[in-house]
């Protein structure tokens, strides 16, 4: 890629901690950059990239709890008080409404402890955040060369002033929100510092519609949706950050999958396994299905992760089709997504947990029994749709019609089943 290179990364709160997941996969696939820009939770994650540390992130988000991060999120004391106010000014009303409100004191210290100003000052990558500012009721850049050692800490805040969760942040004479008020993305700001190439990390929600950015650029989105950007507890934000490194991975290019992530080097595998399992579906006369089967996997989805995953393009997408209704064995499974797997060992848990659908959901105590009970069902379905499969060599009889249309996404599961058995035999498991 010629010219500068740039790294956007948009707000978000926790979720911020997908972004971390992100630059952790970037810099170990040797991606470098001349210029970073970061709104909110992406102003302090650009910053450790500017200063080439971002890993010294991840122990911290492991170790994470809300608790230990701030006080009084939400609770101003004042906030019914205004009569008693004396000055009519904006910025005195701002204070003393602020007085005693939320305290994010803790959350600054420890990332201050991981912060080295020298060291992003130093460094040849230029940096931008996002603030708003509300006395002057417009975004604001505020740039590296720009901060001292005596404000850098305000400004850098000032971009993740989320109010009223947080204290709005004054920076001089003036109070200043969160960039995200106005704008989610930094891209404008990248590129107006001279980038040309750029990583855009946006935090949207994958029903979420999102501004088009330029079809030169590389877009990474979560696939699934993430926690409440409030959820700042370390059991919810590890998951989100192996997310993002993972589909970091798959976006670039680096690995096969859809939601789940598989190594490069088992792509020939899984393309056998495609042409077969085509193949079979073919000869027992399941074309409709096939043609049908992005519709097919969208109610798939829906009933089995009651979502519906944000869509992923890259050089391996359009030659795995099978491969994804075989993902949702491994989700009925409850098999984790987190972590990179080899496509022989993926097929080999399935199989595992395939042979064991026999709990017995009336031994479940309250109120979980019911729940066990729900998924029992759809495992009930599952086995019954795949043995009249089996029996009827993969052409059941008018009597199932309706069952299948009423149970349509059991259905699919089951025919995947059948294809991870026939994938079983040439894989040698």
């Amino acid at each position: 890629m010629d010219g500068k290179k740039g790294l956007v990364l948009g707000g978000g709160g926790s979720r911020g901690s997908y972004e971390v997941g992100v630059c952790m996969a970037l810099k170990e696939l040797g991606y470098t950059f001349d210029i970073v820009t970061g709104v909110s939770i992406g102003a302090l994650i650009g910053a450790m990239v500017v200063q080439d540390e971002v890993d010294l992130m991840v122990p911290w988000i492991s170790n994470m709890k809300q608790s230990t991060l701030s006080d009084n999120l939400f609770m101003y004391p004042n906030q019914y008080n205004t009569k008693s106010f004396l000055k009519r000014d904006f910025n005195s009303f701002l204070e003393q409404f602020m007085k005693d409100g939320p305290d994010i004191s803790r959350l600054q210290k420890d990332y201050l402890r991981l912060f080295d100003f020298e060291k992003f000052k130093s460094s040849p990558i230029d940096f931008a955040c996002l603030s708003y500012n509300l006395n002057q009721n417009k975004l604001v850049a505020f740039e590296k060369a720009e901060m001292s050692e005596k404000d850098y800490v305000a400004k850098l805040f000032s971009s993740t002033a989320y109010f009223p969760a947080y204290q709005l942040i004054k920076v001089g004479d003036d109070y200043y929100a969160d960039g995200g008020y106005e704008q989610t993305l930094p891209v404008e700001q990248c590129v107006k510092m001279g980038a040309n190439s750029l990583i855009v990390v946006d935090l949207a929600e994958p029903q979420e519609q999102v501004d088009k950015i330029c079809t030169s650029h590389v877009r990474i989105r979560p696939l699934r949706k993430l926690h409440s950007v409030l959820d700042f507890e370390a059991k919810d934000l590890v998951p989100e950050m192996r997310a993002g490194y993972f589909e970091t991975l798959k976006y670039l290019d680096k690995a096969p999958g859809y939601l789940y992530t598989f190594f490069e080097e088992d792509w020939k595998i899984i393309q056998r396994v495609e042409k077969l399992s085509m193949a079979m579906l073919v000869r027992e006369g399941q074309i409709g299905m096939l043609t049908q089967f992005n519709d097919a996997m969208r109610m798939v989805y829906s009933y089995f992760l009651h979502d519906q995953p944000l869509p992923l393009e890259n050089k391996y997408s359009s030659q795995y089709i099978v491969g994804r209704l075989l993902e949702v064995l491994g989700i009925l499974c409850d098999i984790p997504m987190e972590r990179q797997y080899h496509f022989k060992d993926f097929i080999r848990l399935i199989l595992a947990h395939f042979s064991h659908f026999y709990e017995d959901p009336n031994k479940i105590p309250y109120p979980k029994q019911y729940d066990a009970m729900e998924m029992k069902g759809v495992q009930d379905y599952v086995v019954f749709f795949h043995e009249a499969l089996v029996y009827f060599h993969g052409n059941l009889p008018e009597g199932f019609d309706q069952m299948k249309k009423s149970f349509a996404p059991c259905y699919y599961v089951a025919q995947a089943w059948r294809v991870m058995e026939n994938a079983q035999i040439f894989l040698q498991l």
